[in-house]
C-alpha cells in the first residue's frame, strides 16, 4: 500500500511512524480491494489479503460478512502471514457491494459465485476454504447448499439459523432483532447506535409497560425505513415457515456434502441451537464419507467466545486449557485440509467437548455417544408449596404413585422483575428464577449419592392443562451446591400453540390435558458435585427482551394487553402422567 497525504503523514509522530515502517518491511502481504461480478449485474465488494510475492498462487480462505470488510483485518493479516490468501466480501448491499440488503435470506447464491471466482484467479491455486462466525457461518452453509464445487474445507463457527435461533427462536420474536437490524441497516454499520444497550434496554421496557403489540416496536425504537422494511417482511413470518427454511441446506443438500467441516461452538453461544441443527441435520441426512469428515468443537465459551475463547465467562472460571488459540486451531485445520499437513492435535475424535466442573476436554465419536445413561426425576409436591424456594416440590427417583397437580395463575397484564432478570442474564451464578417475582413453580432433588458427568441436551416433559388457548412457558434448571452455591445449568422456552414443533401452529383447546416437550435446552456439559441438588423452576415467559403472549389465541403480531386474559397453568403429576426431566448422563464420569 502507498504512502498516504502529506498532512496525514505529518499527523503520525515519528516514532510511531519509524514503528510502522519496520513493520510493513517485514509484514510479507498486500492488501487489495477488489470487485467480483456475481452473474447479475451485481458486482461485490471485497478485502483481499495475499502472501507476497503476490503474483504466486496459494490457497484462499475465503469469508462473507454484513458488517463490512474491515470486520476481518485482523484474521486476513494473521492467515496472509501463514501462507494463505484471505478474502472478506461485503454481502450483496452492504458496505462497497452492489444491488439490496435482504438478511438471512439471500447469501448462499452470492457466496457461491464468489468461490467460482476466486478458484479462477490467478493469485488462486484452486482450493478454496471458508470460515466465519455467526452470521458468516450461517453463510457458509447456505453456500455449501449450492453446491460450489471448488470449496473444499469449511469452519461454520456459531452459525445462524434463520427461523430456528434467530430471529425468533421457539416461534417467539426477540426484541433483539431490532437492535441487530439498526446496526446493518444502509450501507455503513451503525456500530455506536447497535452498542447503546441502555438505549435498546429502554425502548424493549416501554413496548413491555405499554402493552402495545409487538409490530409498534419498529417505531418505539426509530428504526431507518430500510431496516423497518426489512423488520416488517420478517414479521409476517412468525414461526418456523418455508420462508425460513428456503435458504437453508435441506436433505439432498446434505448427501451432497463431501468435504471437511468443523463446527465450532459454546455452552453459552446464543446460536448454538443453529450450529447444532446444521450438524445434526448433516448426520441425519447426510453419507458415511461426509459424515466421517465432520467435526464438532464446543467449548464453555459465549457467542463471542467461540471467536476469542477465554478462561472466564461472567463469574465462572474453568481451566486455562479452555481459552485455546482458535486462530492457530483454524490454521492446523487448513493446513491439515488444504496442504496435506498433519490432523489438528486436538481434534482426536469428532466430537471434542469441555466439561465444566471437570476442567477438562473429552472426546467421543459422535455427539449421540457422548451420554450413554441419563437421570430421572419425577416431579412430585405433596405436603409442600411449589411456589417457595424454601419449601418446594421434589424431584424425586420414583414416579409418582398418585394424582397430584400444581398451578399458577398469570396475568400478562403484569410486567416483568426486571432487577431479577437482568442478575440472572449478568451472572451464571446467581440465585436464578426461583427468586422471581410472580407465578412459578420449583422442585429440588434430595443431594445426589455420587457425583456425574451431565453432558447432552436436557429434557423436561411436563403434562399441562390451560384454559387459554396460548401461553409461553419457560424453565430453568441448577444445580445447588452443598455449599449453597447455585450453578445455573440451562434454560428453555415454549409457545403453547407450538408444542408439536415451532414448524406448525395450533391452538390449545381449553381444559385437555397434554405432554408438552421442552426439547430444546442447550447441549452443555457440567461435573455436577456428590451432594448438590438439581434445581428446576416452571414460569410464565415474562420478559422484555421476548415478544409478549397476551393468551387471546389471535395471531401474535396482532395481540396487545386490550386482548389480555389470565391464564390458569396446571402441571398434572401422576402414574399415568408423569411430569419429569431427564439429565444426559456419561457412565464413568462419577467424582
Amino acid at each position: 500500500m502507498g504512502p498516504g497525504p502529506a498532512s496525514a503523514q505529518a499527523m503520525i509522530p515519528k516514532e510511531v511512524a519509524s514503528e510502522q515502517a519496520a513493520r510493513s518491511d517485514t509484514a510479507g502481504f498486500t492488501i487489495t480491494d477488489v470487485m467480483i461480478p456475481v452473474g447479475d449485474g451485481i458486482e461485490l465488494h471485497g478485502r483481499l489479503y495475499r502472501p507476497d510475492p503476490v503474483d504466486t498462487p496459494h490457497p484462499t480462505i475465503f469469508s462473507m460478512t454484513p458488517y463490512t470488510v474491515d470486520d476481518a483485518h485482523a484474521y486476513g493479516t494473521y492467515f496472509a502471514r501463514h501462507g494463505y490468501a484471505y478474502l472478506n466480501v461485503d454481502v450483496r448491499g452492504r458496505g462497497a457491494s452492489g444491488g439490496t440488503f435482504r438478511p438471512l435470506v439471500q447469501d448462499g447464491p452470492d457466496g457461491a459465485a464468489v468461490v467460482e471466482w476466486v478458484a479462477e484467479q490467478s493469485w488462486s491455486d484452486g482450493r478454496v476454504a471458508m470460515r466465519g462466525g455467526s452470521y458468516r457461518g450461517m453463510v457458509q452453509w447456505q453456500i455449501l447448499a449450492e453446491g460450489a464445487e471448488p470449496l473444499r474445507s469449511v469452519v461454520p463457527t456459531a452459525s445462524a439459523y434463520p427461523g430456528w435461533d434467530f430471529p425468533n427462536p421457539h416461534g417467539i420474536f426477540l426484541s433483539y432483532a431490532t437492535r441487530w437490524l439498526s446496526f446493518v441497516q444502509e450501507r455503513a454499520s451503525q456500530s455506536a447506535l447497535f452498542g447503546d444497550t441502555d438505549y435498546w434496554s429502554g425502548k424493549y421496557r416501554a413496548l413491555h409497560r405499554s402493552g402495545a403489540a409487538f409490530p409498534t416496536l419498529e417505531g418505539v425504537t426509530g428504526l431507518s425505513l430500510r431496516s423497518a422494511e426489512i423488520f416488517r417482511e420478517w414479521i409476517q413470518h412468525p414461526h418456523l415457515d418455508d420462508y425460513w427454511q428456503a435458504p437453508s441446506p435441506d436433505p439432498v443438500d446434505y448427501r451432497g456434502l463431501d468435504l471437511p467441516i468443523l463446527t465450532v461452538t459454546g455452552h453459552f453461544d446464543g446460536d448454538q441451537p443453529g450450529a447444532l441443527r446444521y450438524y445434526q441435520k448433516h448426520m441425519q441426512h447426510g453419507t458415511a464419507p461426509g459424515i466421517q469428515q465432520h467435526y464438532l468443537l464446543m467449548g464453555p465459551w459465549s457467542h463471542g467466545g467461540t471467536r476469542n475463547p477465554e478462561s472466564e465467562l461472567g463469574d465462572l472460571t474453568f481451566a486455562d486449557t479452555a481459552a485455546i488459540d482458535m486462530n492457530r486451531l483454524h490454521r492446523q485445520w487448513f493446513d491439515w485440509t488444504l496442504r496435506d499437513g498433519p490432523k489438528p492435535p486436538m481434534l482426536q475424535d469428532r466430537v471434542v467437548y469441555y466439561v465444566m466442573g471437570a476442567d477438562q476436554w473429552r472426546t467421543a465419536p459422535s455427539l449421540d455417544a457422548v451420554a450413554d445413561t441419563s437421570h430421572t426425576f419425577y416431579l412430585q409436591s405433596p405436603g409442600t408449596t411449589p411456589s417457595d424456594p424454601f419449601n418446594a416440590g421434589q424431584l424425586t427417583a420414583q414416579p409418582p404413585e398418585a394424582a397430584d397437580t400444581d398451578r399458577y395463575v398469570y396475568n400478562p397484564r403484569d410486567t416483568a422483575d426486571v432487577a431479577t432478570l437482568e442478575v440472572m442474564e449478568e451472572r451464571l451464578t446467581a440465585p436464578g428464577a426461583a427468586f422471581l417475582e410472580g407465578p412459578k413453580l420449583i422442585y429440588h432433588s434430595a443431594p445426589v449419592d455420587a457425583g456425574f458427568e451431565m453432558s447432552g441436551q436436557m429434557q423436561l416433559d411436563a403434562w399441562i392443562e390451560l384454559d387459554v388457548p396460548d401461553t409461553d412457558l419457560a424453565a430453568w434448571v441448577y444445580e445447588i451446591r452443598p455449599t449453597g452455591e447455585t450453578i445455573y445449568l440451562g434454560g428453555t422456552a415454549l409457545r403453547a400453540r407450538h408444542r408439536h414443533g415451532v414448524d406448525t401452529s395450533e391452538l390449545v383447546e381449553p381444559g385437555t390435558i397434554e405432554r408438552y416437550r421442552f426439547d430444546r435446552f442447550y447441549w452443555t456439559s457440567r461435573q455436577i458435585q456428590t451432594g448438590s441438588r438439581i434445581r428446576l423452576v416452571i414460569a410464565p415467559l415474562n420478559n422484555p427482551e421476548r415478544q409478549k403472549n397476551y393468551h387471546s389465541g389471535l395471531p401474535p403480531m396482532q395481540e396487545s394487553i386490550d386482548d389480555a386474559r389470565t391464564a390458569t397453568v396446571q402441571l398434572h403429576m401422576s402414574p399415568e402422567r408423569p411430569s419429569q426431566l431427564v439429565l444426559p448422563v456419561r457412565s464413568g464420569g462419577e467424582s
